[in-house]
């Protein structure tokens, strides 16, 4: 149990010092998650930094690159250095809002590891 409250108390902290703004339309926008299993047992810590690029064009459209990294996990403890043993996973998309309840997302990814790309996705969300 202590072992979740310093990884939330982590993640809280970071998240607060992690967004920036590079340029006028360009941002990087930083998360960390901290997922616990309770009937596992275990608790892991991710960071998944995201560059979004703001067009400027109609609908609030935004193009967004980015991934996710192993931070830490309760078994196998600091988990960062093994990101550098492979190539990454860049997740691609391009969000647009022609309503406002309404986003339209075309998302893919790409594995460098074993050079091939994911599912072309498209998804609609509609929030009330």
């Amino acid at each position: 149990m202590r072992t979740l409250f310093l990884a939330l108390a982590t993640t809280f902290f970071a998240s607060s010092v992690m967004a920036a703004d590079i340029a006028n339309n360009l941002k990087l926008d930083t998360d960390i998650v901290t997922t616990h299993l309770w009937d596992k047992e275990t608790t892991a810590m991710t960071i998944n930094p995201e560059l979004i690029y703001d067009t400027g064009l109609a609908y609030n459209t935004k193009i967004t690159l980015g991934t996710k990294l192993n931070l830490w996990d309760n078994t196998n403890k600091i988990m960062i250095d093994d990101e550098l043993d492979h190539l990454p996973v860049f997740d691609f998309g391009i969000s647009a809002f022609p309503l406002d309840d309404l986003e339209l997302e075309l998302s893919t990814a790409y594995d460098f590891e074993t050079d091939t790309r994911s599912d072309i996705k498209l998804t609609a969300t509609f929030s009330f």
